[in-house]
């Protein structure tokens, strides 16, 4: 695969995770404004994108950086890459170690309000997440270091 196809394949990678998971932070804002069980309703739907889009995006970004830099055309070892790959590593593990056991107790709660605090939760991880992912794209198209 051509050095070219990859960039663009790890491009379009970060900004369907960072669209998946912007979208659907957008729709629990609208939704929680016109009931508080709405904010519920968006939280699910920021789980459900984050594992069945933002996770093989974030995958597929992961890989192509690594193919970049194994093809030998990529600069390796800038202090931009290294910020790019914490990024993205912190917001893996935010999303894996925060969002969805919040989603789980969620689901799990007994009354509405407990479900409704597991939901800002996971909206406050999914803007967290974004924040971290806007802050590699950055990284990645600025190049501090280089």
């Amino acid at each position: 695969m051509s050095y070219d196809t990859l960039t663009t394949l790890h491009s379009l990678s970060a900004y369907i995770w960072l669209g998946s998971l912007f979208g659907t932070l957008v729709f629990t804002t609208l939704v929680s404004r016109r009931t508080p069980a709405g904010l519920i309703t968006g939280a699910t739907a920021i789980v459900r994108f984050s594992t069945r889009v933002g996770l093989p995006a974030s995958v597929v970004l992961l890989l192509t950086g690594i193919w970049m830099i194994g093809t030998g055309n990529a600069p390796a070892g800038g202090l931009w890459l290294t910020l790019g790959f914490v990024a993205w590593l912190v917001a893996a593990v935010v999303g894996s170690a925060l969002m969805h056991p919040a989603a789980r107790k969620m689901r799990a709660a007994s009354n509405a309000d407990e479900a409704i605090a597991f939901a800002r939760r996971i909206a406050l991880v999914g803007g967290a997440e974004i924040v971290l992912i806007v802050i590699g794209i950055w990284v990645m198209g600025a190049q501090p270091g280089s």
